[in-house]
């Protein structure tokens, strides 16, 4: 973790803390201790080599005594001085997990405090860069979701007139290709019959030439029109090119299709019947 000049990580507090500190606040503690008694001891012996027994006895207890009780002082203050880096230390290791909501309760000595500052302020700073984050990511990814619909939107459009005749508005030869394909290779697995209804208007060109070109667009509309208003929902009317016609009637026995054919020419029929063609 980065502060601005200052880099701090788990591996600083753990140095400063726990067993680190603690044995050299017990060493430094007893060893001078236990080698003074070591020398009064000794130096008894020396100086003294004629001293009673007893009181000898009883300077090695005391100085026994003042080794263990300086032991026990020493781990007690060594304890008063890690817990706070021990605390300092966790704080750190739950960072580093990701908990960014973890922080130093400020109850240490003043150094560890001020060390724990400065690792609530970049837990904070941490915490902010995080929902910032957050924020962006669900920005960019609304935003995404947003374009990614227009071009699916867009998608389906060019589709539609890519396989949509401009004049009638029907289904073009391209989209007739597609979707006899697909319902032969139906028919073909599963049984079911198709039939295919092909049709054209008699003497169209003569009367497209006749009554004019707008009056020849006009009665294909009308055809157009008439054709998709007698199909089924199942069936798709496709403007073949020029004058003539395909409807796909899926699902559809010979007797139907020949009916369906039949209903289609009266559809014909009558959007022919205002536009009367040429004798």
């Amino acid at each position: 973790m980065l502060l601005g000049d200052r880099e701090i990580g788990a591996e600083t507090v753990k140095a400063m803390s726990g067993g680190s500190i603690q044995s050299r606040i017990v060493i430094s503690s007893v060893v001078p201790v236990l080698l003074v008694g070591v020398a009064a001891v000794i130096g008894l012996h020396l100086v003294f080599p004629d001293a009673p027994p007893e009181v000898k006895s009883w300077i090695a207890v005391l100085c026994g005594s003042a080794v263990i009780l300086t032991l026990f002082l020493a781990l007690y203050l060594a304890r008063r001085v890690t817990q706070p880096l021990d605390k300092l230390q966790d704080t750190v290791n739950r960072l580093g997990r990701g908990e960014l909501d973890a922080r130093h309760a400020m109850r240490g000595p003043q150094e560890v405090d001020q060390l724990g500052q400065v690792i609530n302020l970049i837990a904070d700073q941490l915490e902010l860069a995080r929902d910032e984050l957050a924020r962006e990511k669900k920005d960019v990814t609304q935003r995404v979701t947003g374009r990614t619909r227009e071009l699916q939107q867009a998608n389906r459009l060019l589709m539609d007139i890519a396989n949509r005749d401009a004049l009638t508005g029907l289904a073009n030869r391209r989209r007739l290709e597609l979707e006899l394909e697909r319902h032969i290779s139906l028919s073909k697995r599963t049984g079911v019959p198709l039939a295919v209804v092909m049709m054209d208007l008699d003497k169209f060109k003569q009367y497209n030439d006749t009554a004019g070109h707008l009056a020849g667009d006009t009665l294909l509309q009308n055809v157009a029109h008439n054709l998709r208003g007698r199909a089924r929902s199942t069936d798709i009317v496709v403007r073949w090119g020029g004058d003539e016609f395909c409807i796909l009637v899926p699902g559809t026995s010979q007797e139907g299709a020949v009916a369906a054919a039949q209903g289609f020419v009266d559809a014909v029929v009558l959007a022919a019947e205002n536009s009367p063609l040429p004798e």
